[in-house]
């Protein structure tokens, strides 16, 4: 079932809908809806069919350095849990204005699966658009979905630091303004790459998150002199933030969005890393 890479909660919806007129479920329809939320909110209450599936399978530590891409081994035990086999297109979706399942949409084209949707804020905007939830745990057959990495929306620290002055490689920081600017601390220094331009994760979103429209987010973006045909990577303090912003350049036709391994965490442990203080761009 082809379905879009940011799908509306009315999106949602309507494909529930014709799945139940068609007497089909989602595993006969080829689908794998995933809820990376808490477990508590998720007994609280879900989208009806819904696997709720642990989220720190998606991150590795190697202290001081966090937010990691994840093993084989993690992400495949992932998605066993979700029941996803071979061909479901999945969905994720997590509390809305949250991180977990943009990173999943990374960490999957990390591991060359794009078959893959991104629920449009969430459990908050579903919930907003007074849609039906459901209390009734989901326990899927174990999937059999296997990835083996590829890796070509990853860059690491060594591969960005000779890259930095080439012209048609964009860096937005979306950290907060004191993180940026090196007030905020969160690693052994502070600061942020040279040249990245900052744009706060939220600022993209609205107050559902749910992005905002594709015309005011490319007029932004063009705004800060990056174009289509740009690699653009986004970076955070360890890629949880910065994920969203990965969809949102991947929906917008950004083909080339890229992300730092690690992240902040990952270039700011480094004493020969380059760094920058202050607001050298404009927000």
């Amino acid at each position: 079932m082809a379905l879009p890479l940011v799908l509306d909660a009315s999106q949602w919806q309507q494909t529930l809908d014709l799945l139940a007129s068609d007497g089909s479920s989602l595993s006969s329809a080829g689908l794998c809806l995933v809820d990376v939320r808490s477990a508590e909110a998720y007994e609280a209450g879900h989208l009806s069919g819904a696997v709720h599936v642990n989220p720190s399978l998606l991150s590795r530590s190697e202290p001081p350095n966090g937010g990691l891409l994840p093993e084989p081994d993690a992400i495949n035990r992932f998605l066993e849990l979700a029941g996803a086999r071979m061909g479901d297109h999945i969905v994720v979706y997590d509390g809305g204005l949250e991180t977990a399942a943009a990173r999943l949409v990374w960490v999957l084209d990390a591991y060359g699966y794009e078959v893959c949707s991104w629920l449009n804020g969430g459990y908050k905007a579903w919930v907003a658009a007074q849609l039906p939830t459901s209390a009734e745990p989901v326990t899927a057959e174990a999937g059999t979905l296997s990835l083996s990495l590829i890796g070509d929306n990853v860059v690491s620290v060594d591969e960005l630091m000779p890259s930095l002055e080439e012209s048609d490689l964009k860096l937005i920081d979306v950290r907060s303004v004191g993180e940026f600017i090196g007030e905020d601390i969160r690693a052994a220094f502070g600061g942020h790459i040279p040249g990245a331009q900052h744009s706060e994760w939220t600022s993209w979103l609205d107050e559902h998150g749910c992005l905002l429209d594709d015309d005011i987010l490319l007029e932004r973006l063009t705004e800060m002199g990056i174009r289509l045909e740009d690699r653009v990577l986004s970076y955070c303090q360890s890629h949880q933030r910065s994920s969203v912003t990965y969809v949102a350049l991947r929906h917008l036709g950004f083909n080339q969005a890229l992300a730092l391994d690690g992240a902040w965490s990952a270039w700011g442990n480094r004493e020969d890393t380059p760094k920058q203080m202050g607001r050298s761009k404009p927000t």
